[in-house]
């Protein structure tokens, strides 16, 4: 058995990063992604397919709104092409050496067979995302009133015994998300203000997404992680949600994305 040496390196910085397998047809599977939604990862390699079908290995550099993204793919004589997706601000300016390395890294790690769980890591390890303060709690609520997942910020004194006024709190959300957010198509962000406090709510596939968020002008919430955290449960429990027979246990380690993206 040959064992492959690791590599040590230093972990890059951006706005977000994805991995995803394209195969000859077009099909593509994503196998890493965070700080970068699954639609806006499927966009970039639909609109850059043809041309990485084509060339089976290269880079190339777009720019979206106001965002540069960093494509790297890779043939390796595989039946799938890798590809390595960074985003970051439009301002920035990244060394394409470093960002080189660790795409190669990774699609190394992928053409050895190395486990899901490993992969994951590695992608973990390299690539780094700013999280952003200010949420003071997420709730997350089935069409029918389940609390799917709460989470919320321990310090925050006016959430003691809280337990007793979710249940009320989710009723109002249901009224409010009914009567308003669902006379909108898509997934759209409303707001409600309690002085320096808001509500974020987004209501999609019957789940509605509530952050409790307290802005001042030192933070300012990274909205763009609210679609992010919203796209990324539904993707990962679609078929939870589905089925969902009572048991909300199954959704807890939604904990683990939402500490990628909110200090709380």
């Amino acid at each position: 058995m040959i064992e492959t040496k690791k590599k040590f390196i230093t972990p890059i910085h951006v706005l977000g990063a994805g991995v995803a397998e394209l195969d000859s047809r077009g099909q593509s599977i994503i196998t890493f992604q965070k700080g970068i939604g699954i639609q806006l990862m499927q966009k970039i390699i639909k609109q850059n397919q043809d041309e990485i079908l084509q060339k089976k290995n290269g880079i190339k550099i777009d720019l979206i709104a106001n965002y540069t993204v960093y494509i790297h793919y890779f043939n390796n004589k595989r039946e799938k092409i890798v590809i390595v997706i960074y985003l970051d601000k439009k301002e920035n300016i990244l060394k394409f050496s470093d960002l080189f390395l660790i795409s190669d890294n990774l699609n190394s790690l992928i053409c050895s067979n190395t486990s899901s769980l490993d992969f994951k890591n590695a992608c973990e390890k390299s690539i780094k995302i700013p999280r952003t303060n200010g949420v003071i709690a997420i709730f997350i609520i089935s069409s029918a009133g389940h609390l799917f997942f709460f989470k919320y910020n321990k310090e925050k004194t006016m959430f003691k015994n809280i337990e007793l006024q979710v249940s009320g709190f989710i009723s109002a959300l249901l009224i409010f998300s009914r009567e308003v957010i669902s006379k909108d198509t898509g997934a759209k962000l409303k707001k409600i203000n309690f002085g320096n406090r808001h509500f974020y709510l987004i209501s999609e596939q019957n789940v509605i997404f509530a952050y409790l968020i307290e802005e001042n002008k030192k933070d300012k919430i990274n909205k763009r992680y609210l679609y992010l955290t919203s796209e990324e449960f539904l993707s990962k429990y679609k078929e939870s949600i589905s089925n969902f027979k009572g048991d909300v246990s199954i959704f807890v380690d939604f904990e683990n994305i939402v500490d990628q993206y909110f200090i709380i």
